[in-house]
């Protein structure tokens, strides 16, 4: 990774020597759950991270933890028993030079295990939760610590299930959303209901996307794509799995006539490869890199003329640190907002933004600008730990 592509810090405090980690899992039971051609979620799960400092100035950063739901656990004893001994005692200069030596401090346990994600995620979380407590330090918004601008960031509903997405689409636009993400992979039939009544309903300057989860493959998609290109849509989401060959791959970009997107389950050099297809780069702050790696996934993005619309589907801690990274780092990309049921979203990042005309706008306050109401969602907490000098 080409950690040049950073903005400069000099000008600010960045030298950080952590004191306490604290991690909080929450399960929340939903009546509505996410349906995907994954899985059904009916259990809404946030893990998050706080992180304090010598000088007691803190941050919160959320790591990946929505499947499966039971992995919220096993993440949060790599935080306590592997991550936060590396860190005892050492100082750090900057964000990247932590991430940077977790990395390559647990590459070998990571190979040694097969478990790249698990190890990715809290190191992202924990990234996030740095970058958020220097932006506090130095009493910024984290967008204007990053060197860029506060903004109306244009946001889209996501999640829309197959069973009552076109509903949710008329509910969405009546709460200010101007775009839409409907997933599809269930069938032809139900595919093609759903999209053809999403679109004879939609307005003029609405917008509408598709995700298929990884769900189909390439022999499927020669069948489907004559059914899919008519409809006006402005990217399909991973439509093939993400490590599918990149034979696969270009085929399938020549088959729609849509622009792809992903990115969600991307690391490292992988962004690079896949830039060549993809058209729209969704990395996820939770899942990989946390804001040092997609901060420079979005850079290269931007530079090769490509769209970043971050990944989220998560707590609200997550959510506004992918805003404040788009707010930053410019361009025309979207925010990924999930409308299913989640209680989570907003007892977790006070004071929450409000849509209005399409956009999400982000407070003046520092760092992410939210707090996790701990009081409020405690009902749904399920485990605390901490782990200090």
């Amino acid at each position: 990774m080409n950690l040049e592509l950073l903005p400069n810090l000099e000008q600010y405090q960045t030298e950080f020597k952590i004191a306490r980690v604290s991690t909080f899992i929450f399960k929340a039971p939903v009546q509505k759950p996410v349906v995907s051609t994954l899985t059904t979620v009916n259990l809404r799960v946030a893990l998050l991270v706080r992180v304090e400092d010598l000088d007691g100035c803190f941050g919160w950063g959320e790591i990946y933890a929505t499947l499966p739901s039971f992995a919220a656990d096993h993440k949060n004893n790599i935080v306590h028993q592997i991550i936060f001994p590396l860190l005892k005692n050492k100082s750090f200069d900057n964000p990247q030079a932590c991430w940077t030596f977790l990395e390559q401090k647990t590459l070998a346990m990571q190979i040694q295990t097969g478990e790249f994600g698990p190890f990715s995620s809290v190191i992202a979380g924990l990234d996030c939760a740095i970058w958020d407590l220097l932006a506090r330090k130095n009493h910024l918004p984290l967008a204007n610590f990053l060197g860029g601008l506060l903004r109306a960031l244009p946001v889209y509903a996501s999640g829309l299930n197959p069973a009552d997405g076109p509903e949710v689409v008329a509910h969405s636009r009546a709460q200010g959303f101007r775009a839409f993400k409907q997933k599809i992979g269930f069938g032809a039939d139900i595919d093609e209901k759903n999209l053809r009544n999403i679109c004879d309903n939609l307005q003029q300057d609405e917008q509408l996307f598709v995700d298929v989860n990884q769900g189909w493959t390439i022999e499927q998609i020669r069948q489907i794509a004559p059914m899919i290109n008519p409809f006006p849509l402005r990217w399909i989401e991973e439509p093939l799995l993400a490590n599918a060959s990149k034979e696969d791959w270009q085929e399938c970009a020549q088959l729609f006539t849509a622009p792809l997107a992903g990115g969600e389950n991307l690391r490292g050099s992988s962004f690079n490869e896949q830039s060549q297809w993809l058209k729209i780069l969704q990395p996820d702050v939770g899942k990989w890199g946390g804001v040092t790696g997609n901060w420079i996934v979005a850079k290269n993005t931007l530079q090769q003329g490509l769209r970043y619309c971050p990944h989220w589907l998560g707590s609200g801690v997550g959510l506004l640190t992918s805003a404040h990274v788009l707010s930053a780092i410019g361009g025309d990309g979207l925010l990924e907002l999930d409308v299913n049921e989640n209680p989570l979203r907003e007892l977790l990042a006070e004071p929450f933004p409000k849509v209005q005309n399409g956009t999400f706008q982000l407070s003046q306050q520092v760092g992410i600008g939210v707090i996790p109401n701990l009081k409020q969602a405690h009902q749904w907490l399920t485990h605390h730990q901490e782990s200090s000098k």
